[in-house]
């Protein structure tokens, strides 16, 4: 049986960060990174995203170094196409990054700095007196003293510790054509229900997605479609006993922008920190405190669902409009606390 004081499950962005962190607050524990992917596999499956994170991002992972060869765009501007033929131009600071890259180096440097990355899959586990025992598809047993639970939106250890998750299907294609490039397009409409569809820049492709539903979005020259789950809104506890959960097991993607590359990443972060004190409950307390794992992103989502392209037209257009707001106040204070929302996430969304 291999014994470690750290086991993290799943090499995304979470788990990845979890695991470097867990190496850079603590020099003398033991750290088992598990991903059950090959290269090749982990380098195919972290495509599928938009892979768009904000200026921040760089300083949030420090001192991990955010390299020229990990960033295909970069990001100047954000269109907002809403309903009644409103657009809106922001001046933004972000990155279209690579993400499977980006990720593979950081591994690189956990296992640098003593960290041991293991190719399996976590098959079941058990808790018991605040030690875990970890079963691996090779037949092989993992004892940890803590757990922290990156392995997906579909995660096993959430099911299994009795955890309540929301989850979303998003569909992505890259296409052969070119999208304006310093440029991240949102197209906002009812049929999204709540979400939107995204036309990010990628080299000399683009990356259009949006989520799945019933109506089918044509689109032309498309060279790969993709999907993927991710888990979104947060969940009731982060902490149970010395397992700890972050990324989209802790369905920390956030609400209105979907964003989950930078929210997991810090979640992985603090995680870590957690650890590294032997206080795992710091984490969930820091959490839910934190702009990231604030309720508002949620509420106003599930608002949005509810509205109609009439409605998306209205409350946007008097954000927009200074007179309109000093006319129409009653109007505006119906939508201040979305204004707040999108504020809010324009900061730690994405």
């Amino acid at each position: 049986m291999l014994e470690c004081d750290v086991l993290v499950v799943g090499a995304g962005p979470a788990g990845a960060s979890a695991a470097y962190f867990c190496t850079q607050f603590s020099d003398n524990k033991e750290v088992i990174l598990l991903e059950r992917l090959n290269k090749n596999k982990f380098f195919s499956y972290h495509e599928i995203c938009g892979e768009g994170v904000s200026g921040e991002f760089v300083r949030d992972i420090s001192p991990f170094r955010v390299r020229q060869e990990h960033i295909i765009e970069k990001i100047k501007v954000l269109e907002e196409r809403w309903p009644g033929d409103i657009v809106i131009e922001t001046k933004i600071d972000g990155y279209i990054i690579d993400r499977p890259q980006l990720l593979w180096d950081i591994i690189g440097e956990f296992r640098d700095r003593g960290g041991k990355l293991l190719n399996d899959a976590l098959i079941d586990f058990e808790q018991k007196n605040k030690n875990i025992k970890v079963k691996l598809s090779s037949g092989e047993y993992i004892k940890s003293k803590y757990l922290i639970a990156a392995d997906g939106a579909n995660s096993k250890i959430r099911k299994k510790i009795g955890l309540h998750g929301r989850t979303k299907t998003l569909v992505q294609y890259i296409v052969d054509e070119p999208s304006p490039h310093g440029r991240i397009i949102f197209e906002y409409d009812e049929k999204w229900e709540g979400d939107y569809k995204w036309i990010f820049p990628h080299g000399k492709n683009t990356k259009i997605g949006f989520p799945r539903v019933k109506s089918i979005e044509k689109v032309d020259n498309i060279i790969v479609k993709q999907a993927r789950r991710v888990g979104f809104g947060g969940i009731e506890n982060y902490v149970v006993g010395n397992i700890l959960l972050v990324g989209d097991a802790a369905c920390q993607n956030n609400p209105l922008t979907k964003g989950g590359i930078r929210p997991g990443m810090v979640a992985g972060k603090m995680a870590a920190e957690a650890v590294s004190n032997n206080n795992p409950n710091e984490y969930d307390i820091k959490w839910k405190h934190s702009d990231f794992g604030s309720p508002i992103f949620l509420e106003i989502y599930n608002e949005i669902k509810k509205m109609n392209n009439e409605k998306l037209k209205e409350h946007i257009e008097l954000s927009q409009d200074t007179l309109g707001i000093i006319l129409h106040p009653n109007k505006f204070l119906k939508y201040r606390k979305f204004y707040k929302a999108y504020a809010l996430s324009n900061k730690v969304g994405w």
